[in-house]
C-alpha cells in the first residue's frame, strides 16, 4: 500500500473509537484509496497528481466515518462495563493477596502449633478457594460484556498510544518505580522466609495489580 494512502487514512482515523465497524471502514478506504491511486498510475499519471485524485474522488470521507461513530449512550455504556470490569478486577486482585496471606499465615500457625503439614494444608484450601473466586470473578466480568462493547474498547497498547505524553511519562515513571519495588519486596521476603515455593505469587499478584494501574490511566482518559 501507498504510504501517503496509509498516512493519509491514518490521520483521518485518529480520533475514531476503535470498533468492528470503524476497522472495517478503515480497511476498506485503504483498499479503495489504493485501487484507485493504482489504477490512476497505469494511466500515465504522476504520483503526486494519482493520489490526489483518488483522495477527491473518493466522496465524503466524514459521512462514512459518521455513521460508524458510537453514540452518546453507547459510549456510557462502554464506559460503565470497563469501570465494572475495573472494579472487579480489584476485588480479584484483593482476594488474590488475601489467599496468599492465608497460606503464610496457616503455614507460620501450624509450624508453632507443631501441625506443619495440617497448617499447610488449610492455607492451599484457603488459597485455591479464594483464588478460585476471584478467577471467577474476573472471567465472569469479561465473559458478560457485550462483544460491541469489546470491540470499542481499546487494546492495552493502544490506549497507551493515545494518552497525553504528560500522562504517558507519568505512567512510565509509576510502572519503573512499581517494578523496582516489587522485585525488592519479592527478594526481601524470600529470604527472610526462605519460602521460595510460595513468594512467586507475589508476581502473579503484582503483575494483576500492574493492570489496575493501566486501567486507571484508562479510565482517567475516558473521562477527560
Amino acid at each position: 500500500m501507498n504510504s501517503k494512502i496509509k498516512n493519509y487514512v491514518d490521520v483521518v482515523f485518529k480520533d475514531v473509537p476503535r470498533s468492528k465497524k470503524a476497522i472495517e471502514l478503515k480497511e476498506e478506504i485503504a483498499s479503495n484509496l489504493n485501487e484507485r491511486f493504482e489504477d490512476y498510475l497505469k494511466e500515465g499519471k504522476s504520483e503526486t497528481e494519482s493520489y490526489g485524485l483518488a483522495v477527491a474522488n473518493m466522496g465524503d470521507i466524514d459521512e462514512m466515518i459518521r455513521e460508524v461513530m458510537p453514540n452518546e449512550d453507547f459510549v456510557k455504556e462502554a464506559n460503565t462495563y470497563r469501570r465494572r470490569n475495573a472494579r472487579n478486577t480489584a476485588i480479584g486482585v484483593c482476594l488474590y493477596i488475601l489467599g496468599a496471606a492465608a497460606l503464610i499465615l496457616f503455614s507460620i500457625i501450624g509450624e508453632q502449633v507443631g501441625m506443619d503439614d495440617l497448617g499447610g494444608a488449610l492455607g492451599v484450601i484457603v488459597l485455591l478457594v479464594l483464588a478460585a473466586i476471584a478467577t471467577s470473578l474476573i472471567v465472569y466480568s469479561h465473559m458478560s460484556t457485550p462483544k460491541e462493547y469489546k470491540d470499542y474498547e481499546d487494546s492495552q497498547e493502544q490506549e497507551l498510544k493515545s494518552m497525553k505524553p504528560k500522562d504517558r511519562k507519568i505512567f512510565e515513571a509509576i510502572s519503573s518505580i512499581y517494578w523496582l519495588i516489587v522485585t525488592a519486596v519479592y527478594l526481601l521476603i524470600s529470604f527472610l522466609t526462605h519460602a521460595w515455593g510460595i513468594t512467586w505469587i507475589i508476581w502473579v499478584i503484582s503483575g494483576i495489580m500492574h493492570q489496575i494501574i493501566v486501567v486507571i490511566f484508562q479510565l482517567k482518559g475516558t473521562n477527560e
